[in-house]
């Protein structure tokens, strides 16, 4: 039985081949009196080679509040797993490391939203202040602060083009619209990729709605393309946004889906055909 008020049984257990009654131990040396003789193994733990026995090493490095590991956690802060990483950067929060600011601020470009948000905050902590442009803008994304985003002078379409991209669905919702609501004529034809290609339909109504906002010829043209798709969800979201656009162009290919085997696209086609009427 693990006798949790005995450091040294503690620290024996950690050596344990149970990856689970290692994170166990770890969370009880947490709790500790004696939990700062455990430091030198909880290091070792960073390179253990089960990833959530990293991940709660790091975070036990943080709560117990040691800077002699600053060096170790930095090393793990571009490791595989999404869970280390976001230990990693609450850890260096948890320890004042504002040595480590510098290497943190690189987090917010991670491929991971969790780790991203968990990399805002750290820095928000330690009264970090965006330096250029390129950090303020990926600031703001990995905040989720789409409004303020908007309000920037110039905001440069390039940065967020590369989060239609992103791993996470409603990341590449948002930033579609803030596409379409800064009327980036630049995004065109990557907005209509999105709508094309991503498996999420939200995702695809925002790129689709994106585009009706910016509006134009080759905005049409390439929703008109849309129309003969063999997915009726396209089929369907292109004829709302050509109703939208209402560009005169539109209309007879959008009679034509007035005869579509799918009852949801002859019913938008429908209301985007009333649209020119009204």
């Amino acid at each position: 039985m693990l006798d949790e008020d005995n450091i040294n049984r503690l620290i024996e257990s950690l050596k344990d081949e149970d990856s689970h009654l290692r994170i166990f131990t770890i969370n009880s040396i947490v709790d500790n009196k004696d939990r700062k003789e455990a430091i030198p193994i909880l290091i070792k733990l960073l390179y253990d080679n089960e990833s959530s026995v990293r991940s709660r090493a790091a975070w036990a490095l943080g709560k117990i509040g040691s800077l002699k590991a600053m060096s170790e956690l930095l090393e793990l802060i571009n490791d595989q797993s999404k869970e280390v990483r976001k230990s990693v950067i609450r850890a260096l929060g948890d320890i004042l490391a504002f040595d480590a600011i510098p290497e943190i601020v690189k987090a917010l470009e991670d491929e991971n939203w969790e780790v991203r948000a968990e990399t805002a905050v750290v820095l928000e902590y330690f009264g970090w202040v965006p330096s250029n442009r390129n950090e303020e803008i990926l600031n703001l994304i990995s905040k989720e602060k789409w409004e303020e985003l908007l309000k920037l002078e110039n905001l440069e379409i390039q940065q967020i083009l590369v989060f239609l991209k992103d791993n996470d669905k409603d990341i590449r919702a948002k930033s579609a619209w803030v596409l379409g609501e800064i009327k980036a004529s630049k995004s065109i034809q990557p907005l209509f990729d999105s709508f094309m290609i991503d498996i999420n339909q939200e995702v695809k109504e925002s790129s689709a709605k994106a585009l009706s906002k910016i509006g134009g010829k080759e905005v049409v043209e390439l929703l008109v393309v849309a129309l003969h798709d063999q997915d009726w969800y396209i089929r369907k979201t292109a004829a709302s946004a050509l109703g939208n656009l209402q560009d005169s162009s539109s209309i007879e290919p959008l009679k034509r889906l007035l005869n579509d085997d799918n009852t949801f696209v002859k019913k938008t086609a429908e209301e985007a055909l009333k649209k020119f009427q009204e």
